[in-house]
């Protein structure tokens, strides 16, 4: 029953309209009170000021200038190759990481969602990822928000895919059916040593928006829209930074079937950092 109120509530509120204000709000320059929201979002969310690059909250003229704050360049360490095949692309929380299986990934216990349904629709995109595997991390609005390389790779092509922008914290993952296929995603394939991997960019509720390095923010559009940069040599280092949200959401990356197996760490609940080991090397899987 709880489920379902949620759902009502949630498909009657305007959160594309609310989430639309918020980024108008956390993007404008409005002096003193931007200065208060950055402060009490320190406090609030406790944040490490002694990782940030730039420290000196009274430099940001914005909100989300500090929300997608860089970090130091050793604040998060690059788990080398020998330590493991991938790394993690972001600061956050594991909701769940397993095998691909039917082309069905898991959302929460009892509830699973389709590969292809999450890459766009085409099978000739499903069937790059279908036994390999996946890893859906949540980020808190106290993550930090910029988006990094896995392991090195060429991009080949965007999916970007419209949708709602509901919530994506533990309460509707456990009870909204199909809540990754719902929302707006930006699919990023990519050509790698393990064979094509997608870093996938889920919006949500509050997220003012997804940014690209390659094509700056991306634009909220009425159908799919997919972009080819096969031809464009667009080379990318583990590590490298790809993209950032402007506030919470989610970051689902897939792995093909040789791949390779998800590194021990990486469990349900697991809290994880950017740079942390993802896929293990085979010794470590084998061990």
């Amino acid at each position: 029953m709880f489920g379902l109120i949620l759902k009502v509530f949630e498909y009657l509120t305007p959160l594309s309209t609310l989430t639309f204000l918020s980024s108008k709000l956390t993007d404008a320059k409005m002096g003193g009170f931007t200065q208060w929201l950055i402060k009490k979002f320190v406090t609030t969310y406790k944040i490490n000021l002694e990782e940030c690059a730039n420290p000196d909250l009274k430099s940001y003229e914005t909100f989300n200038e500090f929300f997608i704050r860089k970090l130091k360049e050793d604040a998060r360490p690059i788990a080398s190759e020998s330590e493991c095949k991938a790394v993690s692309p972001v600061d956050g929380t594991v909701g769940q990481a397993a095998t691909i299986k039917s082309g069905r990934l898991i959302q929460a216990k009892g509830i699973d969602y389709s590969l292809r349904a999450l890459v766009g629709g085409l099978k000739e995109d499903s069937d790059l990822f279908e036994n390999g595997m996946f890893c859906c991390t949540y980020l808190s609005p106290a993550n930090y928000h910029r988006i990094h390389m896995p392991v090195d790779g060429k991009l080949l092509r965007t999916i970007h895919i419209p949708g709602r922008h509901f919530p994506v914290g533990r309460r509707n993952v456990s009870y909204m059916d199909d809540l990754f296929t719902k929302n707006e995603r930006l699919v990023c394939i990519f050509e790698t040593e393990l064979g094509p991997m997608a870093v996938i960019m889920v919006g949500a509720a509050m997220v003012g928006s997804i940014g690209t390095v390659w094509d700056g923010t991306v634009v909220r559009r009425s159908g799919i829209e997919i972009k080819n940069y096969a031809d464009k040599d667009l080379r990318y280092k583990r590590g490298d930074e790809i993209g950032h949200f402007k506030f919470g959401s989610t970051v689902i990356t897939l792995w093909p079937v040789q791949g390779g197996d998800l590194h021990s760490s990486i469990t349900s609940g697991a809290v994880v950092k950017m740079g942390q080991p993802m896929i293990a090397n085979t010794a470590l899987a084998n061990s």
